[in-house]
């Protein structure tokens, strides 16, 4: 195992200590999100009583491979820890999440936790974001959307790929992305969601090469 993967385990599992019996649980997705879901079946093996609130179908699917049950996020007005990875994290805490198309259920799950703990390796510390933005819109006239995104100065390109909704990814380069085009994106017609978080984790654990382990909130 590279020491990339040992990191987002020791970060993953860490993560995971934030969970007490009863609680619902939001699972996120993606390579980092994996282990904590890996822990969190431990804990359930061990007597633990939680509800996990899947953000893909692929999470659900690996939750329940790991004994985990699983509950519909309607039926939850409030999830009480949630982990999740990141794509990219800058020195405020604000993240670029979607590299694994599972963006626009995250940010849902997201928006119900009392705590949001973002967990990943160091690679994914940033000064300034350059991960193309991944942008969830319908397939209904996604090229004049795509159009609509060109004119906010975004270079979009549709992934091969479809979501777990049934809409397409365009992801975006771009020169400068400020936190503003969070909400700009947002109002353009067939746009469903972005990959922008802004002000939505409540810390990072971050795993380091020299097998550190260190948590990171927001600056003041």
């Amino acid at each position: 195992m590279e020491w990339k993967d040992e990191a987002k385990k020791r970060a993953a599992y860490e993560a995971t200590k934030h969970i007490k019996d009863g609680m619902v649980v939001g699972l996120g997705t993606g390579s980092t999100a994996k282990y904590a879901i890996e822990r969190i079946g431990m804990l359930v093996s061990e007597g633990y009583d939680i509800v996990g609130i899947p953000t893909s179908k692929k999470t659900e699917e690996i939750a329940r491979q790991h004994g985990i049950k699983i509950g519909d996020i309607n039926e939850y007005d409030i999830i009480d820890v949630t982990i999740d990875g990141a794509d990219q994290i800058d020195k405020n805490l604000n993240l670029i999440k979607g590299g694994g198309g599972a963006l626009l259920r995250e940010k849902i799950v997201a928006s119900c936790s009392k705590l949001e703990i973002i967990v990943a390796d160091e690679s994914k510390l940033v000064d300034k974001f350059s991960f193309p933005l991944p942008v969830e819109v319908v397939k209904f006239g996604w090229r004049r959307t795509e159009e609509k995104l060109k004119e906010l100065g975004l270079r979009p390109k549709r992934r091969d790929f479809v979501t777990d909704n049934g809409n397409y990814i365009l992801d975006c380069d771009y020169d400068r992305l400020e936190y503003e085009m969070e909400a700009k994106i947002n109002t353009l017609p067939g746009v469903v969601e972005n990959g922008l978080f802004i002000n939505m984790a409540s810390f990072a654990i971050i795993g380091y090469r020299d097998g550190s382990t260190k948590i990171m909130e927001a600056r003041k």
